[in-house]
């Protein structure tokens, strides 16, 4: 798994790895378990999130943690680049909280120890975990936590809806790709298109999105929408348009990739259910684990929580 499209993705300044259902940060029931674990924390605990992509989780337990009057310190760590400066810009609102966690970017967790060499009483993650080598993860984690500390994340789930989602945006996206969509916008970016060759690929592309059976899906209806106002502009406001078609076609690229990232893990987790069983042979003892539906209908993950025996 490539980490340049997700730190592409975490420049915007989002906080989560779905903003269609969690447009600022995971709330609901996601936040309500999160509550669960820290709501017991002994005052000093060191929390450690991996895996934090632009540090959701670890922005919302620092904001829980401070609403009951707890202090902790919290260090988050991702492979990617985490943006803070975007994060900030995009939640002006987050600043003093965010300038509060100790964030660490470049970090794989399967060499933690490279990157932080203290140790945790508390160690989180959600949606990362998976995406992981669990053998070499699961004895980093294992080393990086104090006697009596614990592990506790939240994974996907293979039976989700949103897995059913992504697979019907890939068929999407194998769609547009095998219409040569994305192969005629490159050429007219390159200038290697006129812009009266462009739309007459426009207009057959949009004669075809209309027969399509999955017409109604939101990503084809967005991807109709926009090559059709490119379609409607004049042939100079097209020629100058280029640029921010450069910008639509490396979004799309760079969401289907992240999206196929999702795919492969739940594929992954859907193989092999035993998966999480790894972490115990590191030498931790598995103290929990259930499903978390939002909303008391939708299952968003699987929760698995751990503690470090003496």
């Amino acid at each position: 798994m490539s980490k340049q499209h997700w730190s592409d993705y975490w420049s915007t300044g989002a906080l989560t790895s779905l903003p269609a259902d969690f447009k600022i940060n995971y709330d609901g029931e996601l936040a309500e378990y999160w509550f669960s674990v820290i709501e017991g924390l002994a005052p000093n605990s060191r929390i450690l999130d991996v895996c934090t992509g632009n540090g959701a989780v670890a922005i919302m337990l620092a904001e829980m943690l401070k609403r009951i009057g707890k202090e902790v310190s919290i260090t988050a760590v991702d492979a990617s680049e985490i943006n803070q400066q975007m994060m900030v810009q995009s939640f002006p609102d987050k600043k003093q909280v965010v300038d509060s966690i100790d964030f660490i970017s470049n970090c794989y967790i399967e060499d933690l120890k490279q990157c932080v060499e203290q140790k945790f009483d508390l160690i989180v993650s959600q949606y990362g975990i998976e995406y992981c080598d669990e053998e070499m993860v699961a004895k980093q984690i294992t080393d990086a936590l104090n006697s009596g500390g614990r592990l506790v994340f939240v994974s996907h789930s293979p039976h989700t809806a949103m897995l059913e989602f992504m697979e019907a945006e890939e068929i999407i996206y194998q769609y547009i790709e095998n219409e040569g969509v994305l192969e005629y916008l490159q050429k007219f970016i390159d200038n290697k298109m006129t812009v009266n060759g462009f739309k007459n690929k426009l207009v057959n592309t949009l004669q075809s999105f209309s027969q399509h059976t999955l017409k109604s899906h939101p990503l084809l209806n967005s991807w109709g929408e926009n090559l059709f106002q490119l379609y409607q502009m004049d042939n100079q406001q097209l020629k100058l348009k280029k640029p921010q078609i450069k910008s639509y076609l490396n979004l799309n690229i760079n969401a289907r990739a992240r999206a196929n990232d999702m795919l492969n893990v739940c594929y992954k987790l859907k193989n092999n259910p035993d998966w999480y069983k790894t972490f115990t042979t590191s030498g931790l003892q598995l103290i929990n684990d259930g499903e978390i539906h939002y909303k008391s209908k939708h299952n968003v993950g699987h929760y698995y929580e751990f503690i470090k025996r003496d």
